[in-house]
């Protein structure tokens, strides 16, 4: 046994190798998950054409022919075209690549609103997996994903060439992610990721999952966490993909989101699916900034796409992001984290509210004349009488 699991690390790095050989040679952006993607897309395309497979990994053509020319000088794709791989190309890539895209897809919405023949009864089970899941944790603003959104996240990831991946992780799973990602290998009949992390605070979520994945014979790293200290060793900076739907609050998505950038491989290449939900202007504005800080690009935004059972913070809704890593991404937070993180964290800080008659600003909150905006309202605007007020935003943390 020792010695297999030695060749397999080997067989790794010498594959790890020849793709960062042929990423500096073209001075391919991406790293070596670029290049590792075009060789994919040949095997799945077969015969491909440089318009197809630059059509499906998202590269501009002259990329795609560099990377290509430098796998065909290194005897992994034919020098016929359109392009197939070699024996050694396929050896390369650890198993015949399937089109799983093509599979799933849907020529009219890309299977985000139609559920296609081979998940078809996948919605159907997680619908009963939702049931028999444990309750939502409001405190940790938890909330359920509703079975087609889950469904419809896998698809996503399918079409974005996200799936299959080698090393998935999910910072925060109460949506279950991690069993969706196993019953819809078990669905396809081939898995969709070789190493799966979970990382959640809540020992229910994570027993529960462990259960499910048990019994469908799929192998997980399970570690209970908060994620305000810094993510485990073991899980650091190892993975491709990472999946969150993190709290309500801005603090909590940028921790979130930071501390997912920690989990991925350094470098280009790797990418985030993201769930959040909608924000007005001003904190949209923030939550791009905290993206930008990270050193994340906006790959996609699919707005409204997330639906959940309850969740009236966020109006049952959230977007869907995929976030890409750059050369310039890393972590926002460094070490531990103490501040405010939840939605009940927020309502422990004053807010501000303006008067609709008036427009005369008041704070509400612990350290406020009036505690709540219901006290607020009862006693009338102090200016005008009003009764009618609009939340503004949190007011700066007093030294108290």
């Amino acid at each position: 046994m020792a010695s297999a699991e030695a060749e397999i690390d080997e067989l790794d790095v010498g594959n790890s190798r020849v793709f960062a050989e042929i990423a500096h040679a073209v001075q391919l952006q991406e790293g070596e998950v670029g290049v590792r993607q075009v060789l994919q897309a040949i095997g799945q395309l077969a015969p491909a054409t440089t318009q197809a497979v630059s059509q499906q990994t998202g590269l501009p053509k002259p990329i795609v022919v560099a990377v290509s020319n430098e796998l065909r000088s290194r005897g992994l794709v034919t020098k016929e075209r359109p392009s197939r791989l070699t024996p050694s190309g396929q050896a390369l890539l650890g198993e015949a690549p399937v089109n799983l895209r093509a599979e799933v897809g849907c020529d009219c919405c890309y299977g985000y609103g139609l559920i296609p023949g081979p998940l078809s009864k996948l919605t159907g089970k997680l619908a009963k997996l939702i049931e028999q899941a444990p309750p939502v944790d409001l405190a940790l603003d938890q909330s359920h994903s509703t079975a087609e959104t889950k469904v419809r996240r896998i698809l996503f990831l399918l079409h974005s060439g996200l799936l299959p991946t080698r090393a998935m992780i999910c910072v925060g799973d109460d949506d279950l992610m991690a069993v969706t990602v196993a019953m819809a290998s078990a669905e396809l009949g081939r898995p969709l990721v070789e190493r799966l992390g979970v990382l959640d605070i809540s020992p229910a979520v994570l027993n529960f999952s462990r259960q499910r994945l048990d019994e469908l014979g799929f192998a997980a790293e399970f570690i209970q966490h908060d994620l305000r200290s810094p993510s485990p060793r073991d899980l650091d900076s190892s993975f491709d993909l990472a999946v969150t739907d993190p709290p309500y609050t801005l603090d909590g998505g940028r921790l979130f989101l930071s501390r997912a950038v920690e989990s991925l491989r350094p470098g280009p290449g790797s990418s985030v699916a993201f769930s959040f939900g909608p924000k007005g202007p001003a904190d949209t504005f923030r939550l791009q900034a905290a993206m930008q800080e990270l050193g994340l690009t906006v790959q996609a935004l699919l707005r409204d796409f997330n639906s959940y059972h309850g969740a009236g913070v966020i109006g049952g809704r959230s977007h869907l992001y995929h976030l890409a890593t750059t050369a310039q991404t890393k972590p926002s937070v460094i070490g531990g984290y103490d501040g405010p993180m939840y939605t009940a964290d927020a309502r422990q800080r004053d807010r501000v509210y303006r008067c609709l008659q008036c427009g005369t600003r008041h704070t509400v909150g612990p350290g406020a004349r009036w505690r709540t905006i219901g006290e607020l309202k009862e006693a009338g605007c102090p200016e005008c009488g009003g009764h009618r007020l609009r939340p503004l935003h949190l007011a700066p943390p007093s030294n108290r």
